[in-house]
C-alpha cells in the first residue's frame, strides 16, 4: 500500500514541477523584455536630458552675449556710429566632460533709431563639433532722454545760463553734400539770456530767452519764463511761453503760433510791437494782448488742442554725471593696449604716433606745427591738463580702410585749452574738471565737446564740426561756428552703459 501511494503521489508531483517551471521560465523572459524596454527607455530618457541640458547651456550662453554688449560700455557707440557691431566672446567658456561654449552678438541700427541685438551660444564637443546651438533676439529702444538722445539732436546744449553773441550754427553735409540732420538745437537747462545768429533749429530753455539782433531760429522757441524777440529777430515755428509772457518788438518776424500760459505783473501776456506775427492765443484772449503797429491774423484763447495742454512742460534734458563707475570704463579702456606715458609732449613741427588706446600721466602738451597722431577708436586718458596750440594738429589714423572712420577721444582729468589755429581733426574733448576749458582763436575741431562739471568759452572764429555740451558757456560767439554733426557727437565715449540708454522693446527666443 505504500509503495502505491507513493507511486500515486510522485505523478502529480512532477506535473506541477513542470508548470512552474515553465511558469518561471516565461516570467524571466518577461522580465527581461521589460528590463530591455526599460534600460532602452532609460538610455533615451539620458539622451534627451542630455540634449535638453545642452539647449539649455547654448540658451545661457545667447544670453550672456546680450548681458555683455549692454554692460560693455563702448558697444552702443560703436554701432550708432557704424549702423552694426559684431562682439564675439575672446575666449570659450568650458562646460562639463571636455565641452566648450561660445557666443557671437550682432548689435545693429534701425532706420528708425530703434536697437536690434542677435545673440547666438554654441556648444561644442572636444573635437569641435557642435552639438547645440540656441538664438535670441531682441529689440531696444533708444530712452528720449538718456544723454545719446540728446547727441541727435542738440548744437549746444548747457546746464547753467547760456549768454550767446554772435554764433553760426549750420548742419554739417556728408561727402555727398546732402545735410546730415534736419534740425540742430540749442538747449538750456536754465536761461538762454543772449543768443545772436542762426539756428536751424530750436531754441529751449527752463528759464527765459532773449533773441537779439538779426537772429534768425528756423523751427520754435520754447521757454518756462518770458521770451523776448528783438531787432528783426525771425522764428520759422512758434513761440511759448510754458508760465510767463512773451514780448514782440522791433520788425521782429513769427511764423507759427505765439502761446503764452503766464502774465507779467500788469497781467499781460503778449506784448507786440512793430512786428509781424500769426494767431496770438493766451488764457483770457485779447484782454492779455497789448499791440502797437503790428500785423497779425488773429487773437484768442488758448486753444483744447493736444500740443497745447491745459499746463504746458518744457522737454527737460540733462547732461550726464559722469561717476566713478564710468569714469573708471574710461581709463580702463584707455589703459586696455598698456601704452602709457609719464606726460606727453610733442614740439617744433615733430610728429608723434599713439598705435592705440593710451593713459597719460601728467599733462598732453603739443605746440608749434607739431602732429600728434592717434588710432581710430582709440581712447587717450590725461590725468592732468592738455594744450594744443601754435599750429599743432591732432589727426585720426584709418585702421581698417572703411568708408567710417571711428572719432577717438581725448579724456582730461583737468581741463583743456585749444588755441591759436590749433586743428583736433576727428576728435572729441572731454574736460573732467570744474575749471575753464578754452577754444579760440581760429582753431578748428571735428568731434563733440564735453564738459559736464566746468565751464566752456569759444571765441574768435573758433569752429566746430559736432556739438557742444557743458555745464557752463559763460561766452561763446566772435563769429564762432558750429556744424552740427550728430555722427561726431556719438563719437564721445559712453557716459551711460547700453543697458541704461536703452528701453527692452521686444524678446524673442
Amino acid at each position: 500500500m505504500r509503495g502505491v501511494f507513493t507511486m500515486k503521489i510522485a505523478k502529480p508531483v512532477h506535473h506541477e514541477s513542470g508548470s512552474v517551471m515553465l511558469t518561471v521560465l516565461f516570467f524571466a523572459i518577461a522580465v527581461s523584455i521589460v528590463g530591455f524596454a526599460a534600460s532602452t527607455l532609460v538610455v533615451s530618457g539620458n539622451r534627451n536630458v542630455h540634449t535638453i541640458s545642452t539647449l539649455k547651456q547654448a540658451h545661457y550662453l545667447a544670453e550672456m552675449g546680450i548681458e555683455d554688449v549692454l554692460s560693455n560700455p563702448f558697444v552702443l557707440r560703436d554701432t550708432l556710429l557704424y549702423d552694426t557691431y559684431t562682439y564675439t566672446i575672446q575666449s570659450s567658456v568650458e562646460l562639463e566632460s571636455g565641452k566648450r561654449g561660445t557666443y557671437q552678438t550682432t548689435m545693429s541700427k534701425k532706420p528708425d533709431n530703434t536697437i536690434k541685438i542677435e545673440s547666438k551660444g554654441f556648444v561644442r564637443n572636444q573635437n569641435d563639433a557642435l552639438l547645440a546651438t540656441k538664438t535670441i533676439r531682441c529689440e531696444f529702444q533708444i530712452k528720449s532722454r538718456s544723454f545719446y538722445d540728446i547727441l541727435l539732436k542738440n548744437a549746444i546744449s548747457t546746464s547753467q545760463n547760456l549768454n550767446s553773441g554772435k554764433v553760426y550754427i549750420y548742419i554739417d553735409k556728408d561727402e555727398n553734400d546732402n545735410p546730415v540732420a534736419s534740425s540742430a538745437d540749442v538747449y538750456s537747462d536754465a536761461e538762454i539770456t543772449n543768443i545772436a545768429g542762426t539756428v536751424p533749429g530750436s531754441v529751449i530753455a527752463q528759464g527765459r530767452v532773449i533773441v537779439n539782433n538779426n537772429t534768425t531760429i528756423a523751427k520754435d522757441v520754447i521757454a518756462k519764463g518770458n521770451i523776448v524777440l528783438n531787432n528783426n529777430a525771425q522764428v520759422g515755428g512758434k513761440v511759448i511761453s510754458a508760465e510767463s509772457y512773451i514780448d514782440v518788438n522791433n520788425n521782429a518776424v513769427v511764423s507759427g503760433d505765439i502761446v503764452a500760459y503766464g502774465a507779467d505783473d500788469k497781467g499781460y501776456s503778449v506784448y507786440l510791437t512793430n512786428s509781424t506775427v500769426q494767431d496770438i492765443y493766451t488764457k483770457l484772449g485779447s484782454s492779455q494782448v497789448k499791440e502797437k503797429n503790428s500785423r497779425y491774423k488773429s487773437i484768442g484763447t488758448i486753444p483744447k488742442l493736444p500740443e497745447y495742454p491745459e499746463t504746458y512742460n518744457v522737454p527737460r534734458q540733462s547732461l550726464p554725471i559722469i561717476d566713478d563707475t564710468i569714469k573708471a570704463a574710461w581709463i580702463a579702456q584707455a589703459q586696455s593696449d598698456g601704452i602709457t606715458f609719464n606726460g606727453l609732449n610733442v614740439n617744433n613741427d615733430q610728429t608723434f604716433t599713439i598705435d592705440g588706446n593710451a593713459y597719460i600721466n601728467g599733462d598732453l602738451v603739443l605746440n608749434d606745427n607739431s602732429t600728434l597722431r592717434v588710432k581710430e577708436g582709440s581712447i587717450v586718458y590725461v590725468t592732468g591738463k592738455i594744450l594744443i596750440e601754435n599750429n599743432a594738429s591732432v589727426s585720426v589714423v584709418d585702421s581698417n580702410g572703411d568708408q567710417t572712420i571711428a572719432r577717438s577721444s581725448l579724456i582730461t582729468a583737468d581741463s583743456f585749452d585749444i588755441r591759436n589755429n590749433a586743428i583736433p581733426n576727428v576728435l572729441s574733448l572731454v574736460a573732467l574738471g570744474s575749471s575753464t576749458s578754452y577754444l579760440k582763436n581760429n582753431s578748428v575741431t571735428t568731434g563733440a565737446i564735453l564738459v559736464p562739471n566746468g565751464n566752456l568759452e569759444i571765441s574768435n572764429n573758433a569752429t566746430i564740426y559736432g556739438g557742444i555740451f557743458a555745464k557752463s558757456i559763460p561766452n561763446i560767439g566772435n563769429n564762432a561756428k558750429i556744424y552740427f554733426n550728430p555722427l561726431n557727437n556719438l563719437g564721445l565715449p559712453h557716459t551711460v552703459t547700453s543697458s541704461q540708454a536703452l528701453d527692452l522693446l521686444s524678446w524673442t527666443e
